[in-house]
């Protein structure tokens, strides 16, 4: 009996250490993978980095790092408002890959702003809109994704009266008050950007044409006037820290050299 059971023993010792060798070379095979997508994707292959770290997941499913660069690869391989199936199949690919990455790390922010950038160049607006609230959540100090969404409003509300206002005369009271709604909502956010950082010459700019499109939106010819004037200002400002700004860096890079 005792030597039966030290055969069993035996042979369950051999079948384990066969598992654990299998293991060890499908990790150190997936790490092999994961390199060589490196490689290409800082060559710039991206299909051909995508295919290496989708092999690495293959072999190590607990790779997460893997995850996170095929995400990438497939966003690198993605070109923005084309809208063939194909490369709307690449972002999709992207966007679940990214939603993978965040099964394990829950607050990686550039999963969170990679899916709303991928969303927003989709023209899939308002999914946009909802990832970049995750990131304000995240980071609440942070003016890039309250800017982000002020950029969409804007956008939205372009769409919907034209860049000069030709549509504005087609548009129902209805149709205005929903545009007016989303430009409040985009106005908001990049004043509220610019509490963060009055530097912010981006969101200032952006504030200036929200303010545009109020005036577009509105009957009343003063409250036109207001709002013209308030983008004016905004405008020059923004002009004038935009120069300063330019200034600044251009005084960096003569103490660099």
């Amino acid at each position: 009996m005792k030597i039966k059971h030290f055969l069993t023993l035996l042979v369950t010792l051999v079948l384990v250490a066969g598992l654990c060798g299998c293991d060890l070379m499908n990790n150190l095979k997936a790490r092999d993978q994961l390199n060589k997508g490196v490689k290409a994707f800082k060559n710039k292959s991206y299909e051909e980095a995508a295919t290496n770290f989708q092999k690495a997941i293959e072999l190590d499913p607990d790779l997460h790092i893997a995850y996170e660069y095929l995400a990438t690869s497939y966003m690198q391989q993605y070109v923005p408002n084309l809208f063939t199936d194909r490369n709307l199949k690449t972002a999709n690919m992207a966007i679940k890959t990214f939603e993978k990455v965040l099964e394990y790390s829950p607050d990686n922010v550039n999963a969170i702003q990679s899916i709303a950038s991928l969303y927003n160049a989709m023209n899939e607006y308002e999914k946009s809109k909802t990832w970049y609230r995750k990131r304000i959540e995240l980071e609440p100090n942070n003016p890039v994704p309250l800017y982000g969404i002020g950029v969409i409003d804007w956008n939205i509300v372009n769409q919907s009266t034209g860049p000069n206002g030709e549509n504005v005369p087609n548009m129902t009271p209805e149709d205005k008050a929903k545009a007016d709604q989303v430009i409040e909502e985009g106005i908001t956010s990049l004043q509220k950007a610019m509490e963060i950082d009055p530097n912010y010459a981006d969101a200032m700019s952006f504030l200036n044409l929200c303010y545009r499109k109020k005036a577009m939106l509105v009957d009343d010819q003063a409250l036109k006037d207001d709002y013209t004037l308030k983008a004016d200002r905004l405008a020059a400002q923004s002009l004038i820290l935009k120069k300063k700004l330019q200034a600044e860096e251009e005084k960096k890079k003569k103490k660099i050299f």
